[in-house]
């Protein structure tokens, strides 16, 4: 009765702690004297109890006796199976005073402190990378060995981690928790928002050694060396023709099952993908998304813009010899030397007319096709050509 009652005779001479039975304070006084005669055989550890050396004993032989009714899960203690019980029933005792994440067992609250910390105690044999849990320095492993244990039941890709397969199912899910306080796009993974943010600030960390050009995406940078390096390691399935890039491989794609199917019904002007199509007719709409910040003035197409931001940077012009016309670009100044040589070699398969450029042939193919472009915004007259519609306003102007 007195020891269910708490009663506790045997008082430790030293730090005055008291016990209910007599061999708990022989046990208890081991510690002050150091002594440690239980040593494991297989592994070197040591210890002061019997009960302690007895439990390590068991990891070594992997007896696990104390299994859970819920899940059947087995442990080596009684006192593991309670914690777990308790991840069964959502109690979660221990909080983190910094963040407020809650755990069901001491030692996890004692590892996700770490991570507040900054204390990384477990490194990796390879690479030398440091993580505050035993669990992380695991699924970094699994990266070098190449492991994928965790599966997409959706579409069947593989992950290393259970977290990336979580992340992964959001995906299919549609959640996207992550949102840019800059322009609102949503995300779902914390990569994927970081990059984004890389944008916004300018920050390109992939740089080509060869040419120099800038890259946000990695993936992107590996694309563009191989073309550098001449690597093509995507091959068209159907003629063994090899490509540096997806997207390049994915336009390939469409000659073979004849995807021309995107027919512009004002110029007759057919085009392989959509999102081709639907700028071709952004053209004709009149739609200038992309604004210069320095004059203010917009264009249809970021190549467009592109160009003439060099107008605005401090350019080394390109002067036409002959009529002294200045340009921005040296394959502009090659083209326009061609009017002065008088060479025409772009030849309607019609009449046979030639022309000097490959742009005077489509406007000029234009009047067999019976297409017209250009209208009067007077009277509504349309013309094949825009210069036929500037001699025609001229007519109004007179008026």
């Amino acid at each position: 009765m007195n020891k269910h009652a708490g009663f506790r005779y045997h008082n430790c001479e030293i730090c005055d702690k008291a016990f209910i039975q007599e061999h708990q304070i022989k046990c208890h006084m081991d510690i002050h004297t150091g002594f440690e005669n239980h040593e494991c055989e297989i592994c070197g550890k040591e210890f002061r109890h019997k009960s302690d050396f007895k439990c390590h004993m068991d990891v070594h032989a992997g007896i696990k006796t104390h299994g859970c009714d819920i899940c059947g899960k087995e442990f080596r203690t009684k006192i593991h199976l309670k914690y777990h019980i308790d991840v069964h029933a959502g109690i979660r005792n221990y909080k983190c005073d910094i963040c407020d994440k809650a755990f069901s067992m001491k030692q996890q609250l004692k590892r996700h402190m770490d991570v507040h910390a900054g204390i990384r105690n477990y490194k990796c044999d390879i690479c030398d990378k440091a993580f505050s849990t035993k669990h992380q320095l695991k699924g970094h492993m699994d990266l070098h060995a190449g492991i994928k244990n965790h599966e997409c039941d959706i579409c069947g890709k593989e992950f290393h981690t259970k977290s990336y397969l979580k992340r992964h199912m959001d995906i299919h899910a549609g959640i996207r928790n992550l949102k840019c306080d800059i322009c609102g796009k949503d995300f779902c993974e914390k990569s994927e928002l970081k990059r984004h943010m890389d944008v916004h600030a300018g920050i390109k960390n992939h740089k080509c050694a060869i040419c120099g050009k800038e890259f946000y995406e990695k993936s992107v940078f590996e694309c563009h060396v191989n073309v550098h390096a001449g690597i093509k390691n995507l091959k068209c399935d159907i003629c063994d023709k090899a490509f540096s890039q997806k997207n390049l491989l994915e336009v390939h794609m469409e000659i073979h099952f004849d995807f021309n199917n995107h027919k512009c019904k004002i110029c007759g002007k057919e085009v392989c993908q959509k999102k081709n199509f639907d700028r071709h007719m952004s053209l004709h709409a009149g739609i200038r998304t992309y604004k210069c910040d320095i004059c203010g003035k917009t264009l249809s197409r970021k190549s467009y813009l592109n160009l003439h931001m060099v107008m605005h940077a401090d350019f080394k012009q390109q002067k036409c010899d002959i009529c002294g016309k200045i340009f921005t670009q040296e394959n502009y100044l090659k083209t326009h030397v061609t009017i002065h040589a008088d060479i025409k070699d772009h030849n309607c398969e019609i009449c046979g007319k030639s022309f000097t450029l490959n742009r005077y042939l489509k406007s000029h193919m234009n009047v067999h096709v019976g297409i017209k472009n250009h209208k009067c915004d007077i009277c509504g007259k349309l013309f094949t050509r825009i210069i036929g519609l500037k001699a025609h306003l001229n007519i109004h102007a007179r008026i």
